[in-house]
């Protein structure tokens, strides 16, 4: 996911390119280490300051179900807008000053090369924010046992009732005799 913008650099500001994503992406988290294919498509805009890049991307994650932990594959869909600036002059090669809020992954290299790995890695992350479900009738896991109540039920007794509610079970005469 790597794009020489050096002719862009070139031309004036509004200027565009559209290119399509694909590439593989890695240490996503612990469940998607890598590789993790990613396809997508991007606009590359010439601004005042550099390339402002925008886009989408589609990248299929495995994520444990919220409610049993089996893995599941889902697709995790993302837009994405980032601004990359040149670290070196495009017509002069002069190095050009970087600010310290620059943030480094989003510098143009000295060969007029944008990157876009590190930040399609990082959308990924945050795309990874809310696990789904294997199924939508997911019996999850069972409180006590912990055994997956998708393959059965468990032996565990159910009708335990939480002590710190007694006095309210009490009040609205629904106190259960299991204690």
């Amino acid at each position: 996911m790597l794009f020489n913008v050096a002719q862009l650099l070139q031309e004036g500001v509004g200027a565009t390119r559209c290119h399509d994503i694909a590439g593989e992406l890695y240490d996503i988290d612990a469940h998607n280490p890598g590789p993790v294919p990613v396809v997508g498509r991007v606009v590359l805009t010439r601004t005042p300051n550099g390339i402002l890049v925008e886009g989408d991307a589609h990248v299929e994650l495995i994520e444990p179900c919220r409610r049993c932990l089996e893995s599941v594959e889902n697709t995790a869909s993302f837009e994405f807008e980032e601004e990359f600036k040149p670290s070196i002059d495009v017509e002069t090669g002069a190095l050009l000053p970087v600010v310290a809020d620059d943030e480094h992954e989003l510098l143009i290299d000295e060969h007029h090369v944008l990157d876009l790995t590190e930040v399609l890695r990082q959308y990924a992350v945050m795309a990874t924010d809310l696990p789904g479900l294997c199924r939508p009738d997911c019996n999850g896991l069972c409180p006590v046992c912990g055994k997956n109540l998708n393959e059965g039920p468990c032996e565990c007794e159910r009708a335990v009732g939480d002590p710190r509610l007694a006095v309210l079970a009490k009040l609205l005469g629904t106190e259960s005799d299991t204690s």
